[in-house]
This record gives structure tokens, C-alpha cells and sequence, in this order.
């Protein structure tokens, strides 16, 4: 997500669990229900629910917003992603991870009806990847690019061709 990160300023939501030290920007805010330590490449952290982003950072605008395995746990997504356009400033993009269904371990799991393995209470959706494009050109975005990140299976990362990833990565820019 880093690498795809563009601009001086730049908002991570949901960070708190999982800081990015691959962030390289002037600000770096992170966004999340948990405290965390601000250390660098971080400059400040707010507590609070996405869904009070505009109100918690005061009018701040960002070169690029960080999404990274959140949307599937927001009831509302539509909302959330239409709040999140406003908070970015011109030319500015935003860059969301969301495990793909149709992942190998997914789709094993599924077919197998298990529920212990990819079967958490904390997800409310699972997004294939025609409806995360659906859902981001439906908040007021165009999709720029779509990237996977490979299987990861007992502790090891395998490469895999997009359609066959666990996660995957979506780069969307506002639409005119």
C-alpha cells in the first residue's frame, strides 16, 4: 500500500493493529477505534470511528487515503467510502485492501463449508472483484488499478495471478 501512496500527507485508517513503516510522507495521521504510539513515519493519531472522520481531523485534506482491510467490516460501506472522497485533496487517491472471495483458501474453505478457517464474526461482507469496483464507482470514484498480493499459506507468501489472490488491492482516484 505504501508504494502506491502518493503526495506530503497521507491518512491511514485502521492502523492501530498493524502500523505501515513503509509510509513515506511529510504527514502521516493514522485513523483508528484503538490508541496507538505515534513513531515514525506516523505524525499524529486520532481515536475515533471512520464514520466521524470529517469532524475528528478538523478539515484536513490528504494526498491519499489508506483503507486497508476495513471495508469488509463496515456495515455501511457506500457511506464510509463517499465520506472518504471528501477528505481527499485534488489529484489525491484511494488506495483499499479487502480479502478476495475467490481466493484460493477462500474458495477451498467455501466449498468445504468450513467455518473456522476465513469464516470471521468481525466481517460483515466478502467482495468479489467486479462488486469492489462496483462499490467504489458507485461512492464517486474511477478505479486506476487493480493488484493482488499472492496466497499466503502457513507462513509462507506464494505469488498467484490477481484472480487467484487472498487480498487484493484497488487504487481509485474521485471522479470528475
Amino acid at each position: 500500500m505504501a508504494e502506491l501512496a502518493v503526495g506530503e500527507s497521507i491518512l491511514d485508517v485502521g492502523c492501530a493493529q498493524l502500523p505501515n513503516p513503509y509510509l513515506r510522507a511529510r504527514q502521516v495521521v493514522g485513523l483508528d477505534l484503538a490508541e496507538m504510539d505515534v513513531r515514525p513515519p506516523y505524525t499524529d493519531h486520532v481515536v475515533g470511528n471512520v464514520e466521524a472522520a470529517p469532524d475528528l481531523l478538523g478539515g484536513r485534506l490528504f494526498d491519499s487515503v489508506l483503507l486497508g482491510e476495513i471495508i469488509e467490516h463496515i456495515e455501511r460501506p457506500y457511506d464510509v467510502l463517499r465520506l472518504l472522497r471528501r477528505l481527499l485533496a485534488r489529484g489525491g487517491r484511494l488506495i483499499l485492501s479487502t480479502p478476495n472471495p475467490l481466493g484460493i483458501p477462500v474458495v477451498f474453505a467455501e466449498y468445504l463449508l468450513l467455518r473456522k478457517l476465513y469464516y470471521t464474526t468481525d466481517h460483515k461482507f466478502y467482495f468479489p472483484p467486479r462488486w469492489v469496483w462496483r462499490l467504489l464507482e458507485g461512492s464517486g470514484y474511477r478505479v486506476v488499478k487493480t493488484a493482488g498480493c499472492g496466497v499466503s499459506l502457513m507462513g509462507w507468501r506464494l505469488p498467484a495471478p490477481r484472480s487467484l489472490s487472498y487480498q487484493l488491492l484497488y487504487v481509485a482516484e474521485p471522479a470528475p
